[in-house]
């Protein structure tokens, strides 16, 4: 019974690796086919289409990217960029300015203000990227089971689309530092692309599994969701905020 428990075990940890492992080769490999396949003529065409529509048919073009993703290679590849650009230099922006009121303090608050500073900067930068990963894998395990799975670049590359009112609020709330009344206008921008990209996302998960009944699709949203904000939450009680 014990060499059973023990067998059972092994082949417990050998599927959880395997679960974990499946998603990063399939990146790798959709990755490599996706830039081998891309034309840039077509894509640019594909593109423009894109956002002629997207504001008329929201679902219809996520639906759109969640069956050829490849189409929209470079809308996902300029958003992204975009996006961590945008983080990067709202870090940079945010060392400067702690770097300057702490000039009037003494040596060990200014040194512990910057390497705060320097942390929030390295882990502005990675936030877009865990952020989709995580959501992308939470939507890629639950997908197991699903006829028509998806692979982990199709998953991820429809996140980044949903994501596009964020990614536009990122850039325009730079402008936020320019002044406290205009800073205003900008917090309450990103509030408005958060409500959106929330919807887009409810979205592209009913489009990834291709599920019709809208009350399964919101089920299968809030729970995905709600895994992921409790991820968010975990990481929070470590100091990392996303």
């Amino acid at each position: 019974m014990e060499e059973n428990n023990e067998e059972q075990k092994v082949t417990n940890t050998e599927d959880v690796k395997t679960e974990v492992k499946e998603p990063a080769n399939e990146a790798k490999t959709e990755t490599n086919e996706t830039v081998k396949s891309s034309n840039v003529k077509k894509d640019y065409t594909a593109s423009k289409n894109f956002f002629k529509n997207f504001f008329k048919t929201p679902y219809d073009e996520i639906k759109k990217v969640a069956e050829s993703p490849k189409s929209y290679f470079i809308i996902i590849l300029v958003a992204f960029i975009a996006w961590v650009v945008a983080n990067l230099i709202d870090g940079i922006i945010g060392i400067a300015d702690s770097a300057v009121r702490s000039l009037y303090s003494n040596i060990f608050t200014y040194f512990k203000y910057s390497l705060d500073r320097v942390g929030n900067l390295f882990i502005s930068i990675l936030a877009p990227a865990i952020i989709i990963a995580v959501i992308a894998l939470i939507i890629f395990l639950f997908m197991k089971n699903k006829n028509k799975k998806k692979g982990y670049m199709t998953i991820a590359s429809t996140l980044i689309v949903a994501y596009i009112p964020v990614i536009s609020a990122s850039i325009i709330s730079l402008l936020g530092n320019i002044n406290t009344t205009v800073a205003k206008l900008t917090s309450t921008y990103s509030s408005f692309c958060s409500v959106i990209t929330a919807v887009l996302t409810y979205f592209a998960i009913k489009a990834l599994y291709g599920e019709e009944d809208d009350n399964k699709a919101t089920i299968t949203y809030l729970i995905t969701m709600g895994i992921y904000f409790g991820i968010v939450f975990v990481l929070k009680i470590f100091g990392l905020y996303i």
